[in-house]
């Protein structure tokens, strides 16, 4: 490497990366997700604008050789941890705990998708294929590909709708973690058959015995290990994000390696180690998020704006394989999740809304497009057709879940059949208050709540104490910016019931941002109140939206104060949002 390859290498990753974060953040100006305008940079920077353009600027500045080379390795490690961010997602404990109706809804969500991947892959004519010999192996690649979800990006979906630990927001997670554990291994499976043209059964039985013995290892040992070495860096909790950060970063590269010299690709090290790490207790919230904003800030973005680099979009749109391909993908997986949902117990609305959840594709699709790609299976045409379906998708999740549990867009999130009652104030009104709570932890301050509510619904205090302790266990319920609502379902209630209590030097339950929660409602809600759950979590989140109510809300003393303080904030910014349909703040990123 000379010194003119380094210049032209990090000119192209600072035009790469500025271009590609500037774009991203249009698009999510826009309402758009990151990757749509990540992608947009590299279509602009590529053969599909600047190389029709300005061919020589863009021969100077992404030219062949040893500059090419030295971004593609920059890529893999964008990629490697990128599936570690996605295996950071996935929660073991949530999968345990959804059991039976995450499990079905997964299943139908992999098998229809499936099968109707094995439809394209077998119909679509042979000036289609790369390989027109390896039918088979593409229409099982195809398969895989439509039955993929991108945890990532559902994640977000559900964040941004205010779902996330909703009993529907824990079952589309559960499913999309089963759904991406199972297609990464069926892919890297299948990545040494298509780079090698055959499948050689004894090599392949072995590969994938080493990769269950490698997972095995990962998820068993190496979780315990991990746990002594965090609990280790937490003695300086200053300190902990960026230690933990690199320790992540050196084992994720450890495991990539360890799979790439099995056979299987290194992105499913880097996925099992996400999941190994993710699953400590002993991560917190805002460490994962440390992980995830360095992660998609610095090197997301350059990945995907480099997937468009490869390829002309103009050329290789070919607009009825798109069409095929999207439609056959949505209906599948809509489809195939839905009927999984309803088989599960849940109502069509929510079945429907659990359905579109789990369409999105994302990053998680292009990823596995470029490596199907780049291991020679897929032409560009049918990598521009997987990369249009990842991006349609996933716009369409976001839309449609809020139609299906909000309602049309004249439509308040809080309003409903029921809705007058389940505000903030009518329940807290008719629930409980502690002006003052005594509890220096979570599972203390749920407890003291739970009391409290004893009047109300008697002999249920301890069932639904046991249920919210399971729940804040597997999926802790801070909210960030002092605020807290731990919830469940209680066998036996007919109505939601809340318990309202404060805490001026604040209590830890895990949030986002660190911050210790000193206004805590205790929600307790009938089973199966799949919509209603979502209602009065909007409710809640919207009356302490602001700084302002959290601060007159900390300085009241009795209930009544407490009551005209949650009515007279929760109408003026249902008023300030009046006209713009059920958007949810960030408040209620649960």
């Amino acid at each position: 490497m000379n010194e003119h390859d380094a210049l032209v290498f990090l000119l192209s990753i600072a035009v790469l990366l500025g271009v590609a974060r500037l774009l991203g953040e249009l698009a999510r100006a826009l309402g758009l997700p990151l990757v749509v305008g990540e992608i947009l940079a590299g279509v602009l920077l590529g053969a599909t604008g600047l190389g029709r353009i300005a061919p020589a600027a863009h021969a100077f500045l992404l030219p062949g050789g040893v500059p090419a080379s030295m971004l593609s390795g920059y890529t893999t490690i964008a990629v490697v941890l990128l599936l570690v961010v996605a295996g950071l997602e996935v929660d073991l404990h949530i999968v345990k705990r959804r059991g039976r109706s995450a499990l079905t809804v997964a299943l139908l969500g992999m098998v229809m998708p499936m099968l109707g991947g094995f439809v394209v892959g077998y119909l679509v004519p042979d000036s289609v294929l790369a390989h027109p010999e390896q039918r088979g192996l593409f229409a099982f690649f195809i398969g895989v590909a439509l039955s993929i979800s991108a945890l990532p990006v559902i994640a977000k979906t559900l964040l941004d709708l205010g779902l996330f630990k909703t009993d529907i927001g824990l079952i589309v997670m559960s499913a999309a973690m089963i759904n991406d554990l199972v297609g990464w291994v069926a892919f890297s499976i299948l990545l040494g058959p298509m780079r090698g043209g055959g499948i050689d059964f004894a090599h392949l039985a072995m590969t994938v015995g080493f990769a269950v013995l490698f997972a095995a290892g990962a998820l068993l040992l190496g979780r315990r290990l991990v746990d002594r070495v965090l609990a280790r860096i937490e003695q300086q909790p200053d300190l902990a994000p960026g230690r933990i950060l690199s320790l992540l970063i050196v084992v994720a590269i450890l495991g990539a390696s360890a799979t790439q010299a099995i056979g299987i690709h290194a992105v499913l090290g880097g996925f099992i180690v996400g999941v190994m790490v993710g699953d400590s207790p002993r991560l917190r919230e805002r460490t994962r998020q440390t992980i995830q904003q360095f992660v998609t800030n610095v090197f997301a973005p350059v990945f995907f704006a480099s997937v468009a680099l490869r390829v002309d979009f103009l050329a290789n749109f070919d607009v009825v394989l798109c069409l095929v391909v999207f439609v056959i993908a949505s209906v599948a997986k809509v489809v195939g999740c839905s009927v999984g949902a309803r088989i599960s117990g849940m109502p069509w609305r929510e079945s429907l809304a659990v359905g579109f959840g789990l369409n999105a594709r994302g990053a998680m699709e292009i990823i596995l497009a470029l490596l199907a790609r780049d291991a020679g299976l897929v032409d560009d045409r049918v990598f521009v057709a997987l990369v249009t379906m990842a991006i349609g998708t996933s716009l369409l999740a976001g839309p449609m879940m809020k139609y299906l549990l909000y309602g049309p867009t004249s439509r308040s999130p809080a309003s409903g059949p029921s809705g007058a009652l389940d505000d903030a104030a009518t329940l807290v009104r008719t629930g409980a208050f502690v002006p003052k709570l005594v509890a220096a932890t979570s599972a203390r301050a749920i407890e003291e709540l739970g009391h409290s509510l004893r009047s109300a619904i008697g002999d249920l205090v301890e069932p639904a104490l046991i249920a919210v302790l399971e729940r804040e266990m597997v999926a802790p319920t801070g909210l960030g910016d002092d605020v807290a609502i731990p919830h469940a379902s209680v066998e036996g209630l007919t109505r939601p019931v809340v318990a309202l209590g404060l805490s001026q030097e604040g209590i830890d339950f895990d949030a986002p941002d660190g911050r210790a929660a000193r206004i805590v409602f205790l929600l307790l809600l009938p089973p199966k109140a799949y919509e209603r759950e979502v209602r009065v979590l909007a409710g809640l989140a919207r009356s302490v939206f602001d700084a302002k109510a959290r601060t007159a809300l900390l300085q009241t003393t009795s209930v009544d104060e407490a009551v005209k303080c949650l009515d007279e904030h929760s109408r003026r910014i249902a008023a300030a949002a009046q006209g713009s349909g059920p958007r949810m703040a960030s408040l209620a990123d649960m």
